[in-house]
């Protein structure tokens, strides 16, 4: 079998859900993976210590606490470190003085200096999107600040908002304040980690605030920093008049006023915003647009920092947190911001990467298997300018033995970002002697072989429509279940991408073998045509589950608006003959032989029949040259634990890689990080390459070179 290999350019046909913008690009490429270290400590400042520690194992980013000028909650205050909750009383949130916040600004600029001759690349402080501190009635914490505002301006401040802070919040229908992490402004007495102060959401959209966040933003570029972590970087749901008003604006940039009346049922201008419809109600197409307007209103708010960043530094990295479980906001908020953060916290068996074994009975165990590949090549797959960065846990709250991370699986997670992602990176802690040997170690590979990450597209046989914007549609089944195929498409051994809405067109659907539209019930004429168009021209479909009742608008679509494999409901009777290609609907994701149905009649999928469920495999190659293919192998049979049993290599991989047409292979070589590089020996048949590792021990690369 062989591969398609389509270099896209800017005039292919890109069309998405409801027309949203989109940073999608048809001529992205790939870009090496990252070591990334989390220290929220709290005595960074006037340490030389700790840059010696540092440098001892220099990671690409560094993410720290509120070590910064002026904090986003409270303004120039005493403490430093920690997030939003730590140092949110006492002593920590005494305001500075302006002599003394200038000396925290000469520590902050001695400091970041010091990381970055020690090594690190990119520094980075922690801030966040939305959250205020304080009293509005007793006007303490942020408020005192505010009060003070003026005998600041030497830092660059501009002048104070008009607005109060009281008014820069996000606000419920009825023009209360929203509740935040359990804190209701209009009600409580006082938020516990701010005691006897209150926690607050600022509204994204509001004037003041953005006044106040870019102001902060420039002073952390001002002292050298290159870039912020930007905590809750999804959390926007507001009513308030600011919000309302642009969300008129917003309307009318997608719709004419003659279709809101009709589509919204108000006049142009004097459309509410929705609120989530209960479970007996029907959805409307308000509640959908409110939602993108939101994401849309994070976008916004967050390239405006970056721009306040850029007045000061040619280059402002952003770095928000909300990747998790939200793949419309992956795909809207976040296109143009280099990293986003995935809080992966809750796992039946944690979420480290690697391998549990779980007791059933006496003794009597299962293996499972821990790993993050959706997150992955989700982000990678929105191709909009974000890689994704994971923190994983041992258990949530506090970690478990048998599920904590050791240095192996700090490899193996290293590893799985190198081969899922792009640009990707994963959390490590501050446990400098811990870790220290695997930092150094997956970063110099990591950094000698970025040729072998660089301006590579992904190789696959199948695509799997993974249409992030689903979730505005209340249809929470559709990313479930492509979550599930990317787990039993990996067990397989089936090298696939996902493709997103903006890539679901013809010339990229002509790429794959195979196609699989899972449980879509929400789809534009567009992407329906262009399914039915691959199946006519010799592509094959595989439909899961519900088929699309409504568009875009949640107009209902009639029979003579679906292509018969669209129609009705799934029977289960097998492949039918469309044009030059064939689709089948199953009505549910099937639980096994996943494999075959993929296959059908054809040669098998599977690049390696014969190995362990614990391996999986990737491959990128160079679509505008003639080599190479990079085909990346993980193990996640690297054992978890606080006292991991050893680890067990994988050897002797038998490897069956479909090639692209005409291709001539030249050479095999595998790359490691704990091993020399290894030219393999290979055949060639007309099935494709086959080779065979001799070793896995947690993560192997193979270049495959053509020429000809």
């Amino acid at each position: 079998m062989q591969i398609r290999i389509v270099s896209l350019i800017a005039s292919c046909g890109l069309l998405m859900l409801a027309q949203s913008a989109s940073a999608y690009d048809p001529e992205w490429r790939s870009s090496p993976p990252i070591t990334y270290v989390l220290d929220y400590g709290y005595s960074h400042l006037d340490n030389p210590d700790y840059i010696a520690a540092v440098a001892t194992a220099p990671p690409t980013l560094l993410h720290l606490g509120k070590d910064v000028v002026m904090s986003h909650n409270w303004g120039p205050i005493q403490g430093v470190g920690g997030e939003n909750q730590a140092g949110g009383k006492g002593d920590a949130i005494r305001r500075l003085t302006p002599e003394e916040t200038w000396e925290r600004y000469r520590q902050l600029e001695a400091m970041v200096d010091g990381l970055h001759a020690a090594g690190v690349r990119w520094v980075m402080p922690y801030i966040c999107s939305v959250t205020i501190g304080g009293h509005h009635e007793r006007r303490t914490g942020f408020w005192e600040f505010y009060d003070h505002w003026d005998e600041y301006r030497e830092f660059g401040l501009p002048p104070r908002p008009e607005l109060d802070p009281a008014d820069w919040m996000q606000r419920l229908p009825d023009g209360t304040m929203k509740p935040t992490y359990g804190s209701k402004p209009d009600v409580d007495e006082f938020y516990p980690a701010y005691e006897p102060n209150l926690r607050y959401a600022a509204c994204v959209n509001n004037p003041g605030w953005r006044t106040w966040i870019d102001a902060v933003v420039r002073l952390v570029a001002a002292v050298g920093y290159d870039g912020a972590f930007i905590d809750n970087g999804s959390t926007q749901q507001c009513y308030c008049e600011f919000c309302t008003a642009k969300y008129q604006d917003y309307l009318r940039e997608r719709y004419t006023d003659a279709e809101i009346a009709t589509l919204f049922g108000a006049p142009a201008g004097q459309v509410p915003l929705s609120v989530q419809p209960r479970s007996e109600e029907p959805l409307a197409l308000g509640w959908v647009e409110s939602q993108r307007f939101w994401r849309e209103s994070i976008y916004d708010h967050q390239q405006a920092m970056k721009r306040a960043g850029e007045e000061v530094s040619d280059h402002f990295i952003l770095f928000p947190n909300g990747g998790h479980n939200r793949p419309e906001t992956v795909n809207v908020s976040y296109r143009d911001t280099e990293f986003v953060m995935y809080e992966l916290s809750i796992g039946d068996y944690g979420t480290n990467p690697g391998r549990v074994r779980s007791r059933i009975v006496d003794d009597i165990y299962m293996n499972v298997r821990n790993n993050n590949i959706w997150e992955l090549k989700y982000t990678q797959a929105t191709r909009n300018g974000v890689s994704a960065l994971l923190l994983t846990r041992g258990g949530y709250p506090g970690t478990r033995a048998p599920w904590a991370l050791n240095e192996l699986t700090a490899a193996l997670g290293h590893a799985e970002s190198a081969a899922f992602g792009s640009g990707a990176g994963f959390l490590l802690r501050p446990s400098w002697a811990e870790y220290g040997d695997v930092l150094n170690q997956s970063r110099t590979f990591f950094e000698t072989n970025a040729d072998l990450y660089t301006g590579l597209v992904p190789y696959a046989q199948i695509g799997v429509a993974a249409f992030g914007s689903q979730s505005f549609y209340e249809n929470d089944k559709h990313s479930a279940t492509v979550e599930q195929l990317v787990e039993e498409l990996t067990v397989e051994h089936v090298l696939f991408d996902l493709l997103t809405e903006e890539a679901f067109v013809p010339e990229v659907l002509a790429q794959f073998d195979t196609v699989i539209f899972p449980n879509v019930r929400y789809a534009t004429s567009e992407q329906i045509a262009a399914l039915e168009g691959y199946v006519r021209d010799g592509g094959r479909a595989i439909i899961i589950g519900p088929t699309p009742t409504h568009d875009e608008r949640v107009q209902p679509l009639s029979e003579a608006d679906l292509p018969e494999m669209l129609r009705g409901e799934p029977t289960d009777t097998g492949a039918t003959t469309l044009g030059a290609g064939e689709w089948l609907r199953l009505r549910v994701m099937p639980l096994e032989g996943l494999g075959e149905l993929l296959s059908g009649e054809g040669e098998a999928l599977s690049i390696a029949p014969d190995a362990s469920l614990g391996v999986r495999f990737n491959a990128f190659i160079n679509p505008d040259a003639d080599s190479p293919l990079v085909l990346h192998v993980v193990n996640y049979d690297t054992p978890l634990g606080a006292e991991p049993e050893p680890l067990v290599p994988h050897r002797n991989i038998a490897l069956s890689v479909p090639l692209p047409e005409g291709a001539e292979v030249t050479g095999v070589r595998a790359f490691s990080p704990d091993a020399d590089p290894q030219d393999l020996p290979f055949q060639v048949g007309a099935d494709g390459l086959h080779v065979t590792l001799p070793e896995l021990r947690v993560y192997t690369m193979l270049r495959v070179d053509f020429g000809g």
